[in-house]
């Protein structure tokens, strides 16, 4: 666990109430179940999450079709399918699945599954574009290392997604990817949950950030992310297990503010 130990936790933000059109976002995040993100308000446990990150596997079991994830707490080891974690942690798991961290649409189509109960086939960037992109005028271009850099066809800065949705790409970003950095740009990923909601198709959120908690264990310079997700499978380990020493963890409240509106923030 030294190696984590060092780390800093992405744990998340509280969604204000104060967005607008919170009403209409509550009810497109609801036809796919993605109304937990907005609902998520923890507190966060250091100790089990790094414990859990310590031993993280993500696997595919051939023989039954399932993607398992594999950890150990206190020296118990625990396994729990896909469906189990989404779950535990009351975070969709079934319906169409990608991971990738490229912002290309090109990549969603080697991102997904293509076996078993996950297999995806996931909708062309034309038909993405269409529903998520303001339709450009001309070429675009941003900034990278001070230098110009031309944007691809298929590639969607966040100054270009349709006015309505930029309040899910904020909320998406926090909760779901738990970026940190340049937010120039929207991932395929993102632009993926994005016309899974405006379309309300179920998107299998628990294979994407299982899928990004397996990457980011191996990332040093990158924070850990879903702290407050991870107390909910504490409270489980804790209530299947009572084997388990509960005073070794303490509880600690959350020091980031809750997440509000650009304007609301700029103030």
């Amino acid at each position: 666990m030294a190696n984590l130990e060092k780390r800093y936790f992405h744990e998340g933000r509280v969604v204000s109430p104060n967005f607008k059109n919170m009403s209409h976002i509550r009810a497109k995040f609801e036809s796919i179940g993605f109304d937990c993100l907005l609902d998520i308000n923890e507190q966060i446990i250091p100790r089990f999450v790094l414990e859990f990150y310590c031993q993280l596997t993500f696997t595919y079991n051939k023989h039954g079709g399932q993607f398992v994830v594999n950890f150990v707490i206190q020296n118990k080891s625990f396994s729990l399918t896909l469906e189990e974690f989404g779950q535990i942690l009351k975070i969709p798991f079934k319906g169409q699945a990608s991971n990738t961290e490229m912002w290309s649409l090109d990549h969603l189509s080697v991102s997904v599954p293509s076996r078993g109960f996950y297999k995806t086939k996931p909708p062309s960037p034309r038909v993405i574009k269409s529903l998520i992109q303001v339709p450009r005028q001309g070429q675009e271009t941003r900034t990278k290392n001070k230098k110009t850099v031309v944007v691809g066809e298929n590639e969607i800065l966040t100054r270009e997604i349709q006015t309505h949705m930029k309040p899910w790409v904020d909320i998406i970003r926090e909760n779901a990817i738990c970026l940190g950095g340049h937010k120039d740009h929207v991932s395929a990923c993102l632009c993926h949950m994005l016309y899974c909601i405006e379309t309300s198709t179920p998107y299998n959120l628990a294979f994407f950030i299982l899928k990004r908690m397996e990457k980011t264990r191996f990332k040093p310079k990158e924070l850990l992310p879903y702290g407050m997700l991870l107390t909910r499978l504490f409270k489980h380990v804790m209530s299947v297990s009572l084997e388990l020493d509960f005073d070794r963890y303490l509880l600690h409240d959350r020091a980031m503010h809750s997440l509000a509106p650009h304007y609301e923030r700029k103030t």
